[in-house]
């Protein structure tokens, strides 16, 4: 285990929504005007290590339902060791993480944690019965990119701010950004798997392809593409899977060539600008502080 998670603390990401629990727990104890014990701050170091844990562990597990074989510019664990290591990995930071939630003592949090990983489990589960399906609707994609990622960014700003002294309608508005903010990320990230650079990104792209994923950059290319193109989408969705590495990669090339034609990158960013918006406007009502400045220059790094 030592060895596997030492290759899984190599693999650090933006750590974005550990930063949502850290901030959320700043903000809430600056909004009181609270000085003195630092009592709070360790338990919110606990807690995000604990939300990094569980947000890790999906990783994990996703890459061995994905057969992805990069991660943060590394090897994934199932390619360098196999898919059942890997899960095992996965299982033991979701047990490890809920070790370190059950010490913060504060049950409110733990529950909070505990349906949200529940709910990033559903968000998974519904994808996979989702795959191929070409007639998914916009308001289904987003409630499934809701529960798989959305969900615990939302819970990892408001269990801070629950950790930082906030009362339960502040900690709410907390929970409020991090799921617009996590709507945002969710579409701008799926956007980027169809149309970014995998040796930039460092991690393995057209995913969502190759697993018959609907996401809102492939809906939006489906309702605007015409009857020729709509007929290949099709035939790429039928969900038999029977296709060479080297017919996938072209049909990547095709799809990037058409979004680009249709102008789908600007359409999801629109989008999730919206979510953007209505993320700051939940931060509307706590003073000025620098926590505060923090969270919105998340919602700006997002769209750079």
């Amino acid at each position: 285990m030592a060895e596997l998670t030492r290759h899984v603390a190599r693999m650090s990401g933006k750590r974005i929504r550990p930063a949502l629990a850290l901030l959320g727990a700043g903000l809430a104890h600056s909004a009181h005007g609270r000085n003195g014990s630092s009592a709070w701050s360790s338990r919110a170091i606990q807690l995000a290590a604990a939300v990094e844990m569980i947000h890790t562990a999906t990783l994990l597990h996703d890459d061995v339902i994905d057969g992805a074989t990069l991660r943060r510019g590394l090897s994934t664990l199932n390619a360098k060791w196999g898919d059942t290591l890997s899960v095992l990995s996965g299982d033991y930071l979701y047990a490890k993480a809920f070790c370190l939630l059950s010490q913060l003592d504060n049950p409110t949090v733990l529950n909070l944690m505990s349906d949200t990983a529940r709910t990033v489990c559903e968000g998974e589960v519904a994808q996979i019965q989702h795959q191929y399906d070409l007639t998914l609707t916009r308001s289904n994609y987003l409630k499934i990119i809701g529960w798989k990622t959305a969900s615990l960014m939302g819970a990892a700003a408001q269990s801070g701010a629950l950790l930082g002294g906030a009362s339960a309608k502040q900690a709410a508005k907390l929970g409020i950004f991090g799921t617009n903010f996590g709507l945002a990320f969710q579409i701008l990230d799926d956007t980027q798997d169809l149309m970014g650079d995998e040796e930039v990104l460092g991690k393995s792209l057209g995913t969502d392809l190759a697993l018959g994923q609907l996401t809102l950059p492939l809906l939006y290319l489906r309702d605007a593409a015409d009857p020729e193109l709509r007929s290949q989408l099709a035939q790429w969705f039928n969900g038999n899977g029977s296709r060479t590495a080297a017919q996938a990669q072209e049909q990547l090339r095709l799809l990037k060539q058409e979004a680009a034609t249709h102008k789908v990158p600007a359409y999801c960013r629109r989008v999730a600008k919206g979510y953007l918006s209505k993320a700051q406007s939940a931060l509307s009502s706590f003073p000025e502080s620098p926590f505060k400045s923090s969270f919105q220059a998340l919602t700006d790094y997002l769209l750079q």
